[in-house]
């Protein structure tokens, strides 16, 4: 019994000294007790980076409010629509009235202004017809192709939203432009009023001192009956184009009045081809002054237009004034017809 316990007591001096031998041996406790920190050292590294790595990217995760109904942004996106060039429409609506309108995606116009054109053509090519009918036709024609020009350059600064534009120009409809001389809002002002009473007094006067009584008027009356009535395309067709289109378009590169009388002297000089059938010292008269007032009078034009902006008031002005002087004209050439003495008028539109 006593060796036993002998045994015993070795055996447990000896395993506490081999527990103690193990203890000291290793640079690490074997057991961890209680929330003891440990080492910055001892932490894994891939737990340290992932950590890190979340605070980077979600660094006021927790800080965050919730958002408010109010913040957000249910509205629909704005899609921007491409832009068109003003050069590519115009162009195409001049080879073809309403091929720029096409261009634009405006249909409707495109085939109206081109329907109409092509219906004129075919009623001026058909032999049918009197001499009288075809010239009406050509001259609607004309004035048609004008109007295309410029609603084409108007509508292409609409589609652009006229982003890119300096100059005002007028808007009107073809609606608005046949309203116009017969509008009384539009004839009352005194510019329109005062200024068809002041160019048909110059223009008859001129006319009246510059004729010769020995000067014949070369007309049928046939051909003449219809001239009335065409004022109003005429005054539609050249103020669309030259006041509403080529005076916008240069005001763009020059000044508005750059623009005034840059269109005027084309204005004028679209005129030179009336005086090709007269005689040689008609024709050198109506070189020497009708050109001169017809060009004058397209800056009277193109003044109107800038100060309202609008084609109306010469819309009107130019119709009246060239009714008037188509009125004058026929009745000339019926006095001339049955061998009463009679002067004639040199300066139409």
């Amino acid at each position: 019994m006593n060796l036993l316990v002998t045994f015993y007591y070795k055996f447990e001096f000896d395993m506490k000294k081999l527990f103690l031998i193990l203890y000291l041996s290793f640079p690490f406790p074997f057991f961890s007790y209680g929330n003891e920190e440990t080492p910055k050292s001892e932490t894994a590294p891939s737990e340290e980076n992932h950590s890190e790595e979340i605070a980077l990217l979600e660094p006021n995760l927790l800080s965050q409010q919730p958002i408010s109904p109010e913040e957000i942004d249910l509205s629909s996106p704005i899609f921007t629509p491409h832009r068109k060039s003003s050069f590519l429409t115009v162009g195409l609506a001049i080879l073809v009235p309403g091929l720029g309108h096409a261009y634009l995606g405006d249909y409707k116009t495109a085939s109206g202004l081109l329907g109409s054109s092509g219906l004129l053509v075919g009623l001026s090519s058909s032999k049918k017809i009197s001499d009288a009918f075809r010239s009406t036709n050509m001259i609607t024609i004309q004035n048609t192709w004008f109007y295309n020009i410029y609603a084409a350059y108007r509508d292409v600064r609409i589609y652009n939203n006229e982003e890119g534009y300096s100059y005002k120009m007028p808007t009107n409809s073809f609606t608005d432009l046949a309203r116009a001389p017969f509008q009384w809002s539009v004839i009352k002002k005194p510019e329109v009023w005062g200024g068809f009473l002041g160019a048909l007094s110059l223009g008859i006067g001129l006319s009246y001192f510059l004729s010769s009584d020995e000067t014949e008027v070369h007309a049928s009356s046939s051909s003449k009956k219809m001239f009335p009535l065409l004022a109003f395309p005429v005054g539609i067709g050249e103020e669309s184009f030259f006041r509403g289109y080529l005076q916008s378009h240069l005001s763009e590169t020059l000044t508005p009045w750059g623009g005034i009388i840059l269109s005027s002297l084309a204005f004028g000089a679209v005129h030179l081809p009336n005086a090709i059938l007269l005689e040689p010292k008609a024709k050198r008269q109506y070189y020497s002054f009708g050109i001169p007032f017809i060009t004058s009078f397209g800056v009277y034009f193109g003044w109107l237009t800038y100060k309202n902006c609008s084609l109306k008031e010469s819309v009107a002005l130019h119709s009246w004034y060239d009714f008037a002087l188509f009125a004058i004209s026929y009745s000339v050439t019926q006095s001339a017809a049955i061998g009463k003495p009679s002067f004639a008028i040199s300066i139409p539109f």
